[in-house]
C-alpha cells in the first residue's frame, strides 16, 4: 500500500472516529440525565463485564485473522479461515453468555451488590456473544482493507445505538431499553456485515483445518486481553466494592470523556498492523520503521493537545453533558486522558512484538501492569476515592510503556521524534491557557472552545515548524480527496 493511500485510509477512519466521538457526546447526556448516577453505574458495570468476558470468547482470534489473512490471496483459504473463526467464536460466545445468564443472581449479589440488578444482567449477558462475533465480522473488512465499508458499519453501530437508545428512553423503558437497544443494533450489524462478506467470498461450512494454526498464534494473546482488562477496567469493580454504584456512575462518566483520546489511535492501528504484517513478511524492515515512526508522530500530533484540551474543559464538559451529581468527577479526566495517550503509544510500539511473534512478552507486560493496577487501586481508592483509581491507571500505563519500549526496541527501533514532542507540548500549553479562560456554559460554547483551541495549536505548530510544509500539503490533499469522494457518492446516489 503506498504511504499516501495509508494516510488517506487513516484519515477516513479518523473522521469516522470523530463522528463516533460526537455520537458519544450526545449519548452521554441522554443516558446520565435520564438514568442518574446509580442506574448509569449499573450500565457501566454491565459494559465492564462484557469487556471482560468477550475476549475469553474471542480467544485472541481477531488478531489471528488479521495476522494470517492480511496477505492471503486465495479466496478458498480466506473463506475457510473466516468461517472457521466465526463459528468457533459464536460457540464460545454463546456458551459464556448462557453461563452468565444462569449466574445472574450470584453476580448481582456479589459484584453489583444489589440483587435487583439480576434482571439487567440476564438481558445483558447476550451482549457477550454479539460483541464477540461482531468484532470478527468487522475485522474481515480490516483485513481486506475495505476502509469505506468499515467506516459505514462503525457509524451504523454508533448512530443506530444513539437513535434507538434515545427512542426507548423517551418511551419510558429505562435501563432495560438501553440494553435492548444495544442488543438490537449489534444483531443488525452482524447480519449486515455477514451478508456483505458472503457476497464477496461466498459461504461454506468450515472444516476447521486452519483453526489449530490460528489458535496456536492467538491463544497466548487471550490472557493478555483478560489481564489488560484489569489495567483498563477493573477499577470500576473496585470503586463499586469500596464506594458503591453511584460512585461507579460518576467515575464512568468522567472516564468516558477522558478516554476519548482512544479515538485517535483506533484509525492508525486499524490500518497499521495489517500493513506492517505485509511489509515485514516481504522483508521491508526499513519501511516498517518509517510506518511506525510516522504513525507515532501523527498520533501524538493530535493526542498531546487533546490531553491538554480535555483537562482544560473537564468541569465545563461534565456540567454541560451530565447533571450536578457527576461534576465531582472532573478531577479524574486529566489522569484518564493522559493514560489514554500512553495507551496509544503502547499500542503502536507493541506491534513490534506481534511482528516478530514474541507474544509471550505481551503476556508478561500485561501481568506486570495488572498487578500494579490492583495494588495501587487497593491502596488509593479507600483513601482518596475515584481519584485514586485514576492515578493507579496512570501509574500502570506509564511503567508499561517504558518497559514495552525498552524490550521492543531490541528487535526493531524507530524514531520517536522527541523534538516534535517538545514542540507539541509547548503549543498545547499555550492552547490550554487560552481555552481554560473561556469556561463555556453550553454545547455551542464547548464546540467553539474546541475549534478555537485547535486553531491556536495548529497556528503555533506551524510557526515553530512542528508541522512541515509537506505534511500541510498532505493534509490539504487528503481533505480534497475526502470531499470529492463524498461528492461523488452523493451524485451517484450510493452514499449510505
Amino acid at each position: 500500500m503506498p504511504y499516501r493511500k495509508f494516510i488517506k485510509d487513516v484519515g477516513l477512519i479518523g473522521i469516522t472516529q470523530a463522528l463516533i466521538g460526537l455520537g458519544g457526546f450526545f449519548l452521554l447526556p441522554v443516558i446520565t440525565k435520564t438514568l442518574g448516577s446509580y442506574d448509569y453505574g449499573i450500565w457501566a458495570q454491565i459494559n465492564i463485564t462484557v469487556s471482560l468476558l468477550s475476549p475469553l470468547a474471542l480467544m485472541g482470534l481477531s488478531m489471528g485473522v488479521v495476522r494470517f489473512l492480511s496477505s492471503e490471496k486465495d479466496i478458498e483459504k480466506i473463506r475457510e479461515g473466516f468461517f472457521s473463526v466465526i463459528f468457533f467464536v459464536a460457540f464460545t460466545g454463546l456458551l459464556i453468555s448462557i453461563v452468565v445468564f444462569l449466574l445472574s443472581d450470584f453476580l448481582a449479589a456479589s459484584i453489583f451488590k444489589d440483587i435487583s440488578t439480576s434482571g439487567f444482567i440476564k438481558v445483558g449477558a447476550f451482549l457477550i456473544l454479539l460483541s464477540a462475533i461482531d468484532q470478527i465480522s468487522i475485522f474481515y473488512f480490516r483485513v481486506s482493507r475495505q476502509t469505506e465499508t468499515f467506516a459505514f458499519l462503525t457509524l451504523f453501530q454508533t448512530l443506530g445505538q444513539l437513535i434507538l437508545i434515545l427512542s426507548f428512553l423517551l418511551m419510558g423503558f429505562g435501563l432495560f431499553g438501553v440494553i435492548s437497544a444495544v442488543l438490537i443494533v449489534q444483531g443488525l450489524l452482524f447480519i449486515i456485515s455477514t451478508y456483505k462478506i458472503v457476497s464477496q467470498i461466498g459461504f461454506g461450512i468450515p472444516k476447521f483445518n486452519q483453526i489449530g494454526e490460528y489458535l496456536k498464534y492467538s491463544a497466548p494473546l487471550t490472557p493478555n486481553s483478560l489481564i489488560r482488562w484489569i489495567t483498563d477496567s477493573s477499577d470500576r469493580y473496585m470503586v463499586s466494592y469500596f464506594l458503591g454504584l453511584s460512585q461507579v456512575g460518576i467515575y464512568s462518566a468522567s472516564y468516558a470523556i477522558g478516554s476519548l483520546i482512544q479515538l485517535f489511535i483506533t484509525p492508525i492501528q486499524f490500518i497499521l498492523f495489517p500493513e506492517l504484517s505485509r511489509l515485514f513478511d516481504e522483508g521491508k524492515s526499513d519501511e516498517v520503521k518509517v510506518y511506525l515512526g510516522n504513525s507515532m508522530k501523527y498520533f501524538l500530533l493530535i493526542a498531546i493537545p487533546a490531553v491538554f484540551g480535555l483537562s482544560a474543559l473537564a468541569k465545563p464538559m461534565l456540567e454541560i453533558l451530565t447533571t450536578q451529581e457527576f461534576i465531582s468527577g472532573s478531577i479524574v479526566i486529566p489522569f484518564i486522558a493522559l493514560s489514554g495517550l500512553l495507551s496509544g503509544i503502547f499500542q503502536i510500539v507493541i506491534n513490534i512484538t506481534h511482528l516478530v511473534k514474541k507474544t509471550k512478552f505481551n503476556l508478561y507486560i500485561h501481568i506486570f501492569a495488572a498487578l500494579l493496577n490492583i495494588v495501587f487501586n487497593f491502596l488509593l481508592i479507600p483513601s482518596i476515592g475515584i481519584v485514586g483509581a485514576a492515578i493507579a491507571t496512570l501509574i500502570s500505563y506509564t511503567l508499561m510503556v517504558i518497559v514495552c519500549i525498552l524490550v521492543s526496541f531490541k528487535h526493531i527501533e524507530f524514531n520517536l521524534n522527541f523534538g516534535f514532542i517538545l514542540k507539541s507540548i509547548m503549543a498545547s500549553s499555550i492552547m490550554f491557557g487560552v481555552i481554560f479562560c473561556l469556561n463555556p456554559s453550553n454545547i455551542m460554547g464547548l464546540f467553539g472552545s474546541v475549534l478555537l483551541g485547535a486553531f491556536v495549536y495548529l497556528a503555533i505548530m506551524i510557526l515553530i515548524k512542528g508541522i512541515s510544509r509537506n505534511e500541510l500539503n498532505l493534509i490539504k490533499n487528503f481533505s480534497i480527496n475526502i470531499r470529492n469522494m463524498i461528492s461523488n457518492k452523493i451524485i451517484k446516489g450510493d452514499l449510505r
